[in-house]
This record gives structure tokens, sequence and C-alpha cells, in this order.
């Protein structure tokens, strides 16, 4: 059968079209409708700290970030956005582009802020993308080196014996050093005076003047000064006892197993990220946690390098909304 004219020319012409495609695409001009997707990332990052300057999650967000520049030869700049007990900065991820290029390094507390703050409507579970949890560090209870406490028990015995007049410093209202000793004070059915700071500095200062005499302290910044006998130790929170204070007992050993709260620090984003961006920052956060330079400084932060995939992140905050909300409801704590 001969083929007419028109039908020669029409195949003629789909074979020009479709040899233009393809030499577009080897040439990374495909015309519209044909683009081949760009690898991740192409372009500087920007990465959203909801704390300020030199804090803990600012520190870790610069150390992950700096060796995920190396890794994928593209900047990975932090902007620290302070405010409304971490929510700004939260917010701020939230509402991005969910393109990969704004993520975030945040704190457990985005877990609790939208019980503390008025009116707020942010809800960690919905409004970000779990990427990847970073760090853990437990907390930790301790007394001045002078004070007379040594055990848990003789903090509750005393605190039976004089109601409200024991003072328990914290880092500032509604902050993971203040809820975890409202949760001490519920598990143990005693009355103490709240001293809230602005920061953990102060108040560990406070603590070993002995101003105030006891507090419950992230490891990261107690260790050293408990090695160097600043403080003095009295339990960890930790589902089991710590290499770094191996003769320190835990919560649970004193008698209050209820007692369990940690810092952790996680890299989200906004929601709706496409998976293949989701795959590429978990894989790239995961390479970063795994460089020993970065182990080595979280280890010496006093910390647990964490990682793991996305649904490590999601379930854990999923699990500490309820449990922190109803602590917050029950002790009616506030942020002022």
């Amino acid at each position: 059968m001969v083929s007419s004219p028109d039908s020669r020319a029409a195949r003629r012409s789909r074979r020009i079209a479709v040899a233009a495609i393809v030499a577009a695409a080897l040439a990374g001009t495909a015309p519209a409708g044909f683009a081949q997707p760009q690898t991740y990332p192409a372009k500087p990052v920007r990465v959203v700290v909801n704390s300020a300057p030199g804090g803990l999650t600012d520190v870790i967000a610069r150390l992950v970030g700096a060796r995920m520049t190396m890794s994928t030869g593209q900047p990975f700049v932090v902007d620290n956005r302070t405010g409304g007990a971490g929510l700004i900065g939260a917010e701020a991820v939230a509402r991005a582009a969910p393109d990969g290029y704004t993520i975030g390094v945040v704190a457990g507390a985005i877990t609790t802020a939208p019980y503390l703050v008025p009116n707020a409507q942010f809800d960690a579970s919905r409004d970000l993308t779990a990427v990847s949890l970073l760090m853990t560090t437990p907390m930790v209870l301790v007394t001045g080196n002078d004070s007379p406490y040594r055990t848990v028990a003789q903090v509750v015995q005393d605190a039976k014996a004089r109601p409200a007049a024991i003072s328990v410093a914290s880092g500032g209202n509604a902050t993971t050093t203040h809820l975890t000793h409202e949760l001490f004070q519920q598990q143990a059915g005693i009355q103490l005076i709240h001293v809230p700071y602005k920061g953990g500095g102060p108040a560990l200062n406070d603590v070993m003047a002995g101003h105030v005499p006891i507090y419950f302290d992230t490891l990261t910044t107690s260790t050293k000064l408990i090695q160097d006998k600043r403080v003095r130790a009295l339990a960890v929170v930790a589902p089991h006892r710590l290499a770094a204070l191996p003769d320190v007992p835990t919560m649970a050993e004193a008698g209050y197993p209820g007692v369990q709260a940690s810092a952790w620090f996680a890299v989200v984003a906004p929601p709706a990220l496409p998976p293949a961006v989701l795959a590429r920052l978990n894989e790239e956060v995961s390479k970063a946690l795994a460089a020993p330079e970065v182990r080595d400084r979280i280890v010496a932060l006093g910390g647990t390098v964490e990682g793991g995939p996305p649904a490590v992140l999601s379930d854990l905050i999923r699990a500490e909304m309820p449990r922190w909300s109803k602590l917050i409801k029950e002790r009616k704590i506030t942020s002022e």
C-alpha cells in the first residue's frame, strides 16, 4: 500500500518534532511541557532557626548546615526568626513555598508553644513536614555543690515537710526546663516555688551560687559543671543511666518513672513538600549526621545523634503534643 503525500509529511513532521525535543532535553533546554526536573538543590537554601543566634538550636543548625553545604555545593544559610515561644520561626517555615528552598531547624518547644501563646492556630503535625530528627539531650536534676540535697528523696521529703517553701529555677516560663519540673511536682505530689530566668545561663549561675536549690537543666549545659563539681547531679531524666554520668541514677530509679522529658532538635519543611525533595533532604541530613566532626560535636555537647526517616520525627511530634498539652492544662502553665 502506497502512503499518501499527506501521511508521509505528517510522519516526517512528527520525527522532526521528537528529534527536536530529544536534542533540547540533552542540551538542557527542553521546550515547555517537556522540561526535565532540576537537581535539588540548584540554589541556596534558607534555614529558618526559631531561636536567637548562639543558642543550642542555632549551634546545631549551623553545624549540620555547614556539612550540607559541603555535600551539595549549595549554601544552607541560617535565618534566625525569634519570638512567640518559637512560633514566629516555625510559622515562617509553614508559610514558605514547598520547594525545599526554605527549611527550618526547630526545638521540641514547637509542640508546646501553641498551647501557651494566646490565639495560636499553629499545629506542628499539620503545618510542617517532618524531615529528620537531629539530636536529643536528656534533662538532669541539679543542685548547688554546697546544697544539703544529695538525693531526689531528700528533695521530696523536704518539699512535703515545707510546702511551697523550696524554689526551683527554670530557663523561662513554658520552657522544657519549666515543664520538666512541673511534671516532677505532679508525679511527686509536691509544691515548689517557680523562679523563671531569662535563659539557662542565669538560672545555672544562681543554682551554683546557692540562691535557688534545684534546677532541671539540659545535659548539654550541665555535664562539664557536674564534672568540675560546680553543681551536683541528683538524677537524670532518661530511660537508663548515661555514659557521661554513670553514677547518677535515673528518675525512674529514684521512684518517679513518669518523669520523662528531653530536649530535641529537628529539621522541618513546609507542608506538601514533594516526596523527591523530602527524600533528598533526609538523605543530606543523614550524611551530615554521619560525618565524624558533626557526631563528635553533638556528643561533646551532651547530645545523642538521632537521624532516621521522616516518620521517626512525625511520630515524635504526634506523641509529644497531647502529652504536654495535658500537663499544661492540668498545671495551668502559661508563657507569662
